[in-house]
């Protein structure tokens, strides 16, 4: 049995940049503290410098992006879509107050997928030394892996209210809308993101906990329980991720129509992907 650091080191050696590197492979400024904290292969100025030119060489590519992909995914639907390190995602609320369960896989190892827990807890904006377990996240904040490494950095969020955006409840399925709401036989965002990645060979019982775009879900510590609300997001809001991993995103355009976690009706988002 090998030990975490054995495991960081074994990831994180493979994403060291080489000589011709085409960007892809740069390692980020989290992958290089790791480095320079478990193996001392960089210190001082030397790691300060490495960080700073990774900072301006990933601006510059950010500065000369282009649209790679576009697609508008009907309310109640889902989607799967591949990105790469460093290449940007973003989900446009078309008509305002939508939902958009997420979930991430290693797209080089599907066993490996997003942990809601970690994005909470795990990583505090590359300060070492500071433990500060968060109640939501946003601009800045990293989405972490099972494997407790970067996913997706959140870049930017339109709409007026920053950080609404559920990362604590599990997503609506059938078994929610037909056994607790009483609503009738009706797919939730598992069986819909089920569908999108079945191609990939993964099954339902492989979806983890979704990050959920949009979603108001806040704790009322009077009532003891948590809370649905409406969305901060107004028509044309988006929020934008860049890629950390070579990932398979599976969305759902979340199909609930009642109480205000969807403004009472499932509607239409854009999702696009931009990369040089």
């Amino acid at each position: 049995m090998y030990s975490y650091e054995d495991r960081i080191r074994s990831v994180k050696i493979q994403s060291a940049p080489t000589s011709g590197s085409t960007g892809k492979d740069c390692f980020s400024p989290m992958r290089l503290y790791y480095v320079d904290k478990a193996f001392n292969l960089v210190k001082g100025t030397t790691a300060l410098a490495a960080v700073t030119g990774h900072r301006l060489k990933v601006k510059k590519q950010e500065s000369t992006m282009r649209k790679l992909f576009e697609k508008v995914v009907p309310g109640k639907n889902g989607l799967a879509v591949e990105i790469t390190p460093g290449q940007h995602l973003r989900i446009v609320d078309l008509e305002g107050h939508q939902v958009i369960d997420m979930a991430l896989f290693n797209l080089d190892n599907l066993r490996e997928k997003l942990s809601t827990s970690y994005s909470r807890t795990r990583y505090v904006n590359g300060k070492p030394g500071v433990y500060v377990p968060r109640d939501h996240l946003t601009e800045g904040d990293i989405l972490m892996s099972t494997l407790c490494r970067p996913m997706m950095t959140i870049m930017s969020e339109t709409a007026p209210e920053k950080g609404v955006h559920d990362c604590h409840n599990r997503m609506c399925n059938r078994y929610l809308y037909e056994v607790q709401l009483g609503l009738g036989p009706q797919d939730g965002c598992h069986e819909i993101i089920s569908r999108a990645i079945a191609p990939y060979g993964l099954l339902p019982e492989d979806v983890p906990d979704t990050f959920d775009i949009n979603m108001r879900y806040e704790h009322s510590c009077t009532k003891g329980h948590w809370e649905i609300g409406l969305p901060a997001s107004r028509a044309g809001d988006h929020v934008e991720f860049r890629a950390e991993m070579a990932l398979l995103v599976g969305l759902s355009v979340c199909p609930l129509e009642a109480g205000q976690c969807n403004g009472g009706k499932s509607t239409p988002v854009r999702v696009e992907v931009y990369g040089n």
